[in-house]
C-alpha cells in the first residue's frame, strides 16, 4: 500500500462524527430528566437530615437540661433571634426557652443555629409555623408535621408526635 492510501483511511469522516454526536445528544436528552429527579431527591434527603438533626438536638437538650427548649424560624443573616416573618428554609435556631414563649429573649442560651436551605427548597408546616417547643420530658406542646420539598416531585415529611419523637416519611409537594 502506498502512503497516500494509508492517509485516506486514517480518520473519521464528518458524517461519522455527526452521527456519533447525534446519538450522544439523544442519549443525553433521555437521561436528563431522571438525573434531575435523582439530584432533587438527594437534596430533599439532605435537607431533611439537617432539619431532623436540629429537632433531635433540641429534644435531647430539653431532656438533658430539664428545661424547655424551642426551635424557631430565623433570618439566615442574623442567627441569634427568632424572626416570625421568615420561613423555615431561611434558617432556624434552637435555644433554652426559659419562659416557654417560642421567642429567644435576653439571657436565654443559644444551643444550635442553621443558616437555612438552598433557594430551591420549601419547608411548610402544620402546627409549627414559627416555632416548636420541647418540654423537659422531651415531648412537645402539640404534635405537627414539617414537609420539605425540592422541585416538584421530591418531598420528605417529618412528623413530630406528642412525645416529641420525629418520624420520617415520603411526602408530597402541593
Amino acid at each position: 500500500m502506498s502512503k497516500t492510501t494509508m492517509d485516506k483511511n486514517a480518520g473519521f469522516t464528518i458524517v461519522e462524527v455527526m452521527i456519533v454526536v447525534a446519538i450522544f445528544g439523544v442519549l443525553l436528552a433521555l437521561a436528563a430528566p431522571p438525573l434531575t429527579d435523582f439530584l432533587e431527591d438527594a437534596q430533599a434527603r439532605q435537607n431533611t437530615n439537617e432539619f431532623l438533626s436540629s429537632l433531635l438536638l433540641a429534644r435531647s437538650e430539653a431532656v438533658t437540661r430539664n428545661q424547655t427548649v424551642s426551635m424557631c424560624t430565623a433570618d439566615g443573616a442574623v442567627l441569634t433571634v427568632c424572626n416570625t416573618g421568615r420561613d423555615w428554609h431561611d434558617g432556624w435556631i434552637s435555644f433554652e426557652d426559659l419562659d416557654s414563649d417560642g421567642v429567644r429573649d435576653v439571657g436565654e442560651e443559644l444551643i444550635d443555629q442553621h443558616s437555612g436551605l438552598d433557594e430551591t427548597s420549601v419547608v411548610t408546616s402544620v402546627n409549627f409555623s414559627d416555632f416548636v417547643t420541647y418540654l423537659p420530658s422531651g415531648g412537645v406542646s402539640s404534635a405537627g408535621t414539617f414537609s420539605l420539598c425540592v422541585g416538584d416531585a421530591s418531598a420528605r415529611q417529618i412528623t413530630v408526635n406528642a412525645t416529641g419523637r420525629p418520624r420520617l416519611a415520603d411526602g408530597s409537594c402541593s
